[in-house]
């Protein structure tokens, strides 16, 4: 995988406010002085689906304010990505664990500067949905602590997280009431030539940005799909630059999330089996990508329990009974194992002499979902009792596991059409938790529509079609949901009118 410096390819992305009626956008200067004085607000949440570009806006503010050029009126900016985060965990703990032993400063003394200098702090709380912890909780970590304004209620916070748990906050008035809501909605058609421009002139092969400039234009299933996600821009530009042309051609037919990541998922596996074969003679690229499809499925109920669980990073030992597998999937790209010299403060607290601890995780959380969504494929295959019960969990908190359902769907029509039907007949829940809700029958109906889109079948349209013969367009139906009622029509599984 290739590297390039931030300064180099960051590209402004779209972010909306959300506060008023009407949805205005602002500019990345505009998100820093975001108040009527012309300072940041005080409380931020940024809230955007995965791959939007939440976690590199949150590091270019921390870059920006360490190369002098934002904030200069605050003394300390934290970034803290709460993926890593346990739920117990001080600040002044989280904090420690950055420095090295060289630097004395104490937990106890980090939490006392930022409670003497609160306004002259910004903490950045980088993906909500992936810590495991609840605002509502009473006997609360002090990450809930901080962001539910009981403990340092004078620091600037800035919180990103998936759609799906921004209720959380809304649910109570006065944390509400504290908060400045925003939506990171990715590239706009003009960020996304820049930014398209600027990775090939950094790649030295700026004859092949405009071709694929034109290629996401003309084609717009994929513009709709892709183009507003950095994520999926930079794995396109990646492929496009190694692709063959006749390889180029064969993704326009790519038209959903699914497809896509499923594209770039076999990239990944055929960059890692090319290179193997390089290193190793005589040996047939086939059992390579078979290597790599084996240790994926392997890997795959770690990768769906930690899901479940909320959890995102593993200790090393988790992969104790499927060690090759890891590390095959380490080679492949959808793992990564990062080995940290453990500080003496943090031996004394863990209790442990070792000095490295090794942390594996996925890149980023849609290959998580996606590692989840081929486990579930294989229990369908082969174990329907444990396949029920997971199924069940999914279907408590479909939201949260929209794209496990959307990737396990795409994988297969029997499996597509199971989960569709098991959405069909779920319960709506109007519960206050966030867990338990499809905001109604709309709702529910649009989720169908959703994952009937990238099941991509003509049974998974005709589910949903018999359930809701006729369909209403609203204004704020997204974009995905929009082409899903089109693939509906084209399969004349609905009747559409607008609203």
């Amino acid at each position: 995988m290739e590297r390039v410096e931030l300064d180099e390819i960051y590209t402004n992305i779209s972010i909306v406010d959300r506060n008023s009626n009407r949805k205005t956008l602002i500019t990345y200067d505009d998100l820093l002085t975001n108040d009527e004085n012309g300072n940041l607000s005080k409380r931020l949440l940024i809230q955007g689906e995965g791959g939007v570009g939440k976690t590199t806006l949150c590091a270019k503010i921390a870059w920006d304010w360490c190369q002098g050029r934002i904030l200069q009126d605050l003394d300390m900016v934290l970034l803290i990505p709460l993926r890593d985060v346990t739920n117990k965990k001080s600040i002044g703990g989280i904090v420690k664990t950055y420095l090295s032993d060289s630097n004395t400063a104490k937990m106890n003394q980090i939490h006392d500067y930022i409670t003497r200098n609160q306004s002259r702090v910004l903490i950045i709380f980088d993906g909500f949905d992936e810590f495991n912890g609840k605002l509502s909780e009473i006997n609360s970590s002090e990450v809930i602590r901080i962001l539910g304004i009981e403990q340092y209620k004078s620091c600037k916070v800035i919180v990103t997280t998936r759609p799906w748990r921004t209720d959380e906050f809304m649910m109570d008035e006065n944390i509400a009431d504290a908060y400045t809501f925003l939506s990171v909605d990715g590239f706009s058609k003009e960020n996304l030539s820049t930014y398209i421009r600027r990775y090939f002139r950094i790649v030295k092969k700026n004859n092949l940005a405009e071709s694929l400039i034109s290629f996401m234009e003309e084609n717009d299933v994929i513009q709709s799909n892709m183009a507003p996600f950095p994520i999926y821009c930079a794995m396109l530009c990646l492929m496009w630059k190694d692709f063959s042309e006749e390889r180029r051609t064969e993704m326009q037919h790519l038209q959903t999330f699914s497809m896509i990541f499923f594209e770039m998922v076999s990239f990944l596996k055929e960059h890692y089996a090319s290179k193997a074969c390089a290193n190793l003679q005589n040996q047939n690229i086939v059992e390579h990508l078979t290597e790599a499809d084996i240790a994926i499925q392997e890997i795959g109920e770690i990768a769906l329990n930690g899901l479940l669980d909320r959890t995102l990073s593993f200790p090393e030992n988790t992969f104790r009974k499927c060690l090759k597998a890891m590390k095959t999937c380490c080679r492949v790209g959808v793992l990564t194992i990062e080995r940290d010299v453990i500080t003496r403060d943090r031996r004394r607290n863990l209790n442990v002499s070792s000095l490295v601890a090794s942390t594996v995780s996925f890149p980023h959380k849609l290959f998580q979902e996606y590692v989840a969504a081929v486990y579930i494929g294989y229990l369908f295959t082969n174990n329907r009792t444990k396949y029920k019960k997971v199924k069940k969990k999914l279907l408590r908190r479909p939201k949260e596991f929209r794209y496990v359902l959307y990737f396990a769907s795409a994988s297969g029509k029997e499996l597509g059409l199971d989960i569709i039907k098991g959405l069909i007949n779920c319960v709506i829940y109007t519960s206050s938790s966030y867990l338990l809700y499809f905001n109604g029958e709309d709702g529910k109906r649009d989720f169908c529509v959703d994952v009937a889109f990238e099941c991509h079948t003509e049974e998974a349209a005709r589910a949903v079609g018999e359930r809701w013969g006729e369909y209403t367009l609203y204004q704020y139906s997204s974009e995905h949901t929009l082409l899903g009622v089109a693939f509906m029509m084209r399969k004349n599984q609905v009747v559409s009118d607008t609203a």
